[in-house]
């Protein structure tokens, strides 16, 4: 074998190597992106989810509001209707 064929083989190593170091950076950069997609998507369904529980717990707070206000209007009429009597 002469010295050219062996440079030739060598840089071909050397190329093939850069590359796969190139491809495997490139791979590591869409996994980071995939998992980091991933992690978002999670995080907007559980916001979605807490505003959704958020917002139940409100119309039950404001549904007790309403009872407990009637509760005391009846009250009141009930104290009135005792002291006319």
């Amino acid at each position: 074998m002469t010295t050219q064929a062996k440079t030739n083989w060598s840089v071909v190593g050397m190329l093939v190597a850069w590359g796969l170091t190139l491809a495997t950076f490139i791979w590591n950069a869409g996994v980071n992106q995939s998992q980091t997609e991933a992690r978002l998507k999670s995080v907007e369904e559980e916001i979605k989810d807490l505003d959704s529980r958020l917002d139940t717990a409100e119309a039950f707070r404001m549904e007790i509001r309403s009872d407990l206000a009637e509760i005391k209007t009846d009250l009141i009429w009930i104290r009135r209707q005792m002291d006319k009597e």
